[in-house]
């Protein structure tokens, strides 16, 4: 069972006009999510924010035996971000020594018996032993010891992971109504360009700024400083900026 408070992966799997039930996917267990619990505002129709099949993660507010209540709207945006994320890359790494298992002709519960419990409990998760196994797999074979599914880990980890690169942009439209308004433009987005962010002309008045990166918050961080120092510039001069964020 879940422990309460906890940040949990779901899937709804059925809702009704006050109500959806959700499977909790790493705990095999079925929980309700009230239609209070859908958002923060007032809901009218609750399948306009959530839908069937659609993973959401919730926050396990009680458990009465065999009775978990959840919720959705007590969950911020980026720990919601942030858990899916992990799910994902656990779910990725989980198919990985599926495979693994089936070129060994095993099932996955075998694998998790040889190897993957021991990975999970050494490095926190399947997901972050794979991921030494393409960095450090030298640290790997340390922790582990002999064991003779490490091999082929090691290659597949290499095979199929890669360091994700963000992208973020910002959609700029600038107008400068001075006399030199062309060349404060120019001078601000040349300013943006020295900052380290990509600077590209659309047509009149649209730009565009883009950085990429292996750490999206410093990505963005950057592109949103770049973006904010154009707009403050622009505006100084008699001009106006609007500007919006596109993450990748």
């Amino acid at each position: 069972m879940p422990e309460r408070n906890e940040l949990v992966v779901c899937k709804i799997v059925k809702i009704f006009p006050n109500s959806a039930f959700a499977e909790l996917i790493e705990y095999r267990k079925r929980g309700m999510i009230h239609v209070s619990e859908v958002a923060l505002k007032w809901v009218k129709d609750i399948r306009e924010f959530i839908k069937e099949n659609q993973f959401v993660v919730c926050r396990v507010m009680r458990i009465e035996g065999n009775d978990i209540s959840l919720s959705v709207k007590r969950v911020r945006r980026e720990d919601a971000d942030r858990r899916l994320g992990e799910f994902k890359k656990e779910r990725k790494a989980e198919k990985m020594l599926e495979l693994l298992a089936k070129k060994r002709n095993k099932t996955l519960d075998d694998a998790y018996r040889e190897v993957g419990n021991e990975l999970g409990e050494e490095f926190g998760s399947l997901h972050r032993a794979f991921e030494f196994a393409i960095r450090n797999p030298d640290l790997l074979k340390s922790k582990i010891g002999e064991n003779p599914w490490l091999d082929s880990i090691i290659e597949m980890a290499g095979k199929s992971y890669s360091e994700k690169v963000y992208t973020v942009k910002a959609d700029l439209e600038l107008f400068c109504y001075s006399n030199n308004g062309i060349e404060i433009i120019k001078n601000a987005l040349r300013k943006a360009a020295d900052s380290g962010v990509d600077v590209r002309y659309v047509s009149a008045p649209k730009y565009v700024i883009s950085a990429s990166g292996k750490n999206f918050r410093d990505v963005k961080e950057r592109v949103v400083n770049a973006a904010e120092a154009v707009s403050n510039e622009i505006t100084a001069n008699k001009g106006t900026c609007e500007f919006k964020i596109i993450e990748d």
